[in-house]
């Protein structure tokens, strides 16, 4: 996966703990920042991960990449697609339990169903 930046594109790794840490080096809370919605910081935290910047640098390159007529949405949803592919940050977001409790209800649907045969 690749996600544009200021009108360049970058390789998108999997997400690891290497990552997460270099997010929280930056002075936030990852974990924060998603409960809390804030888009800038997700925005600025992958931009340090992907790039491998620092804070203000990551800073910088996303205010250019708005004045050049780019979106912060669109790397947050590229965020959203790596946590996605990562079995490390959807365990750390605390995703992947979510995404199994609608396929425990809608086993047992199924199975309430069959037992009424």
């Amino acid at each position: 996966m690749k996600v544009k930046i200021n009108n360049k594109n970058y390789d998108v790794p999997e997400l690891t703990f290497r990552h997460f840490t270099k997010m929280e080096e930056q002075g936030f809370s990852i974990i924060d920042a998603f409960q809390k919605k804030q888009m800038l910081l997700m925005a600025m935290g992958f931009t340090c991960a992907v790039t491998w910047l620092d804070r203000q640098e990551a800073e910088d390159l996303l205010e250019q990449h708005v004045l050049g007529g780019g979106n912060i949405t669109d790397i947050v949803s590229a965020f959203g697609e790596a946590i996605g592919e990562s079995d490390f940050f959807k365990r750390m977001l605390g995703i992947q339990e979510e995404e199994k409790k609608p396929a425990k209800k809608a086993e047992a649907v199924q199975m309430n169903e069959s037992d009424s045969e």
